[in-house]
């Protein structure tokens, strides 16, 4: 049979579909049906553990399997399929169904926003102050989780790529996570480098989170959290490398961000500094925008192409190494590498 090409609408009949997957998705999450499919269930089994009507959730296990959360096992059962189980399921170590729900949950909010938005002033400098406590309640849970399945495997290929001939692990060195989050990242590099110590700087509620997760992993005596908003405060050391990701969507100029951040550097110091860009590309904007215009729309700061590059050689860095980088949250994003200017 001769395979007829999709209508030139498919596309967006494809965005009304992705409604009803979201949807089914995130009563499977909310409902732990991961967990309980750990072990295979028919769908009688499944309608009597959630309490819902057999007759009613086939389609909806069905439209899961089609979407690779869950598989068909023997005697017409279903169980949860390897990704679901790494990624959404309460006993891994990798679980990200909180965060899964907190951007399904944040993105519905600016859809809904979206055409008032388009008619109020954007008042950028009061964004940062604003977001504080916000940020530090998704460091709690979402953000947490997110660093632990994503950032910081990430980050380790980053290392591995980048630094394994410039830095060995035995270096006894000085690092700053900067806009650190739940401080997983900064734990991460002090288990990498043996022989360093580090200083996390975020918001002051965000660092009482970290500052937590440090102390439970009993690395107190070696890494440092501080805290102050970025628009007015820098942290406080001399810095061998630093670890700066998606921080300067949220300060008021990238530029002044970027000549303090160069002024922590030692002399040959590395800064690694990972941001989504918006370039002149239409598949690539098709795959940045719909994450990051929310915040655009509010004032924040989206670098185009080649801007950070820019910015990193006018305030005293060499960039060495530039690549994108697919693995990250929500879309790709540009990791830049520069060294310090002796």
């Amino acid at each position: 049979m001769t395979k007829l090409d999709c209508h030139e609408l498919q596309t967006f009949w494809d965005l009304a579909g992705s409604q009803v997957k979201i949807k089914a998705l995130e009563v499977a999450l909310s409902r732990s049906l991961f967990d309980v499919l750990l072990e295979p269930c028919s769908i009688e089994e499944i309608a009597h553990k959630l309490a819902i009507p057999s007759a009613n959730i086939k389609g909806w296990i069905d439209l899961l399997w089609s979407m690779g959360c869950v598989d068909t096992a023997v005697d017409n059962k279903y169980i949860t399929s390897a990704l679901a189980k790494r990624y959404m399921t309460s006993v891994s170590a990798m679980d990200c169904s909180q965060a899964l729900q907190f951007r399904f949950q944040t993105l519905r909010h600016f859809t809904e926003q979206f055409e008032a938005l388009l008619y109020v002033s954007k008042n950028h400098t009061a964004l940062s102050s604003a977001m504080a406590p916000l940020w530090a309640k998704a460091a709690k849970a979402q953000i947490f989780q997110e660093q632990r399945a994503v950032t910081v495997p990430a980050l380790d290929r980053i290392l591995d790529r980048v630094l394994n001939v410039t830095i060995a692990a035995e270096t006894p060195l000085h690092f700053l996570d900067l806009g650190g989050g739940p401080g997983l990242v900064a734990l991460s590099l002090a288990r990498r480098f043996p022989n360093s110590t580090g200083v996390l700087f975020d918001f002051p509620e965000t660092a009482k989170v970290a500052y937590k997760n440090v102390i439970a992993e009993k690395l107190e005596h070696r890494i440092e959290v501080q805290s102050g908003d970025l628009n007015k405060q820098s942290p406080n050391g001399q810095f061998d490398l630093i670890w700066c990701s998606s921080v300067l969507h949220f300060l008021d100029d990238a530029n002044a961000a970027i000549k303090r951040i160069s002024a922590l550097l030692k002399p040959n110091g590395i800064l690694l500094i990972l941001h989504a860009e918006q370039t002149a590309e239409k598949k690539q904007c098709e795959g940045v925008l719909p994450f990051y215009l929310p915040m655009v729309m509010k004032g924040n700061y989206l670098p185009k192409q080649g801007e950070i590059a820019a910015l990193l050689d006018q305030n005293g860095l060499d960039v060495l190494q530039s690549e994108e980088i697919t693995d990250f949250p929500m879309s790709s994003v540009w990791l830049y590498c520069g060294r310090k200017v002796q």
